[in-house]
């Protein structure tokens, strides 16, 4: 509201606020309405001796939804108290004028989540009802537990982009359409472009990032949509998302990485009891708890009684099952932590331009994590090969394999040709990764309008 509404205060007020519960029209022209703003709520007293006949006119005709302007005086806390037309005890606004700023329609369907007003019954999140949620969204991020998902991403954005540039990162932009894709990979939506050229929507901004970083750029990042043909829907999956890539020059072979909100948090929980609720342990050095690979598969087949196969990259419910043992007091890793690092995975697991470390047992490992928070992958990241007489028969050698002498390629290779940087490199998905810290059982939440195989609109 315009002015927050605090019943302790008996002074004027003006705020704007939303209608929501029209409780009584009385014989005598008395409205009695509640409104709602951001989870906050007050009861308003529309009085005919007291109200100028406009506002009295607007409140016969004012709709649920509608958005109204009110001035008016607090009502001292014992005569709200003893109201019949009170809810619960709402702190109360006797209203001298009334205007409508947005008229709502009548017929406006009711929030399938409660707006938690006084009296209203809380219901828990369904993941059957979400699909029509989503279908109403803008009434829905009106719900001021959902609207509150939204708001943490823009403290997301504000403190990555306030701690990389405050320790030296530059922003740049890469291409959103690209003129190639890499071969094999099917997940790219194609466009029509320009002389009958086929272009593509972009889902990484890294073959960009590295000729900067050959370009004499330092330390970079980039934060952009990502689009993506995931096949089918899925509570972790989206086809349009927004993704942190940073990459940056080594001094050494390998760079170890280290890596507000309360109220929006507190209103979150109200659906979400588990958000933000995370264990976070670090050691001596500030370095996250690590596991290589090779163990995370030995703790799930020797502590979980999982059936593994090393060669195959961790399911989802193998991820689970990690963040469910890590943090427990049954971990044989001792610190209780919701957020990890996986390290060292196979090379046939990761792209082909990571660095290679040597081998273990005959098995190529790479230098490369992931970090993963409640048991789901939040971010990936890598020592990026640099020496083209490496990077060349490592794109050559891939299944299936880059055509060198295809034209499209050939800037990226010159990058490197030209003398590239020692590189490393991370990537993340901010919807994962907010969904992650508040615990959501679905990621379409954590977008205004979310894009899924199944949904354009709204």
């Amino acid at each position: 509201m315009a002015t927050r509404v605090k019943a302790a205060e008996p002074k004027h007020v003006v705020f704007d606020a939303r209608v929501h519960a029209i409780n009584s029209r009385s014989s005598d022209g008395t409205t009695h309405l509640t409104l709602r703003d951001e989870g906050h709520f007050i009861g308003t007293i529309i009085d005919p001796g007291i109200a100028e006949s406009s506002t009295l006119e607007a409140a016969v005709n004012v709709n649920r939804e509608s958005l109204v302007r009110v001035y008016g005086s607090y009502v001292p806390d014992e005569r709200v108290r003893h109201s019949p037309n009170n809810i619960n005890g709402l702190p109360s606004v006797r209203v001298w004028k009334l205007t409508t700023i947005g008229v709502a329609i009548k017929d406006l369907r009711h929030n399938l989540v409660s707006h938690g007003a006084p009296g209203d019954e809380l219901e828990q999140h369904d993941a059957l009802l979400l699909n029509e949620r989503l279908n109403s969204r803008v009434l829905d991020l009106r719900v001021a537990t959902n609207g509150a998902i939204i708001k943490p991403f823009s403290g997301i954005y504000e403190l990555t982009v306030e701690y990389l540039t405050g320790h030296g990162f530059d922003y740049i932009t890469t291409p959103s359409l690209i003129g190639y894709k890499v071969p094999g990979d099917d997940d790219y939506f194609e466009v029509p472009y320009f002389n009958d050229r086929k272009a593509y929507l972009t889902q990484t901004g890294e073959l960009y990032l590295g000729q900067a970083l050959s370009a004499g750029l330092e330390r970079i990042f980039e934060i952009h949509t990502v689009f993506c043909r995931e096949a089918g829907p899925s509570t972790r999956h989206l086809t349009e998302f927004t993704a942190l890539e940073i990459a940056f020059a080594l001094e050494h072979d390998w760079l170890e990485k280290r890596e507000k909100y309360r109220h929006q948090l507190a209103l979150v929980r109200r659906l979400f009891p588990s958000a933000g609720r995370f264990k976070l342990s670090v050691d001596e050095n500030g370095r996250l708890p690590r596991v290589t690979f090779r163990d995370a598969k030995r703790i799930l087949r020797e502590e979980l009684g999982f059936e593994i196969y090393i060669q195959a990259d961790l399911s989802w419910e193998e991820e689970k099952a990690l963040g469910n043992y890590l943090p427990s007091a049954d971990s044989i890793y001792g610190a209780s932590t919701d957020v990890y690092s996986i390290t060292h995975h196979p090379k046939h697991l990761r792209p082909y331009n990571v660095q290679p470390v040597s081998r273990d047992n005959e098995q190529p490992l790479t230098y490369s994590f992931d970090i993963t928070l409640g048991g789901q992958e939040a971010a990936s990241g890598f020592q990026v090969i640099n020496d083209y007489k490496v990077l060349r028969p490592a794109m050559a050698g891939r299944n299936p394999p880059f055509d060198l002498n295809d034209p499209q390629w050939q800037p990226f290779l010159s990058a490197y040709e030209a003398g590239a940087p020692l590189q490393g490199g991370s990537g993340i998905g901010l919807n994962r990764l907010l969904q992650s810290i508040l615990g959501l059982p679905d990621i379409r939440e954590t977008t205004s309008f979310p894009r899924d195989a199944t949904r354009l609109e709204p």
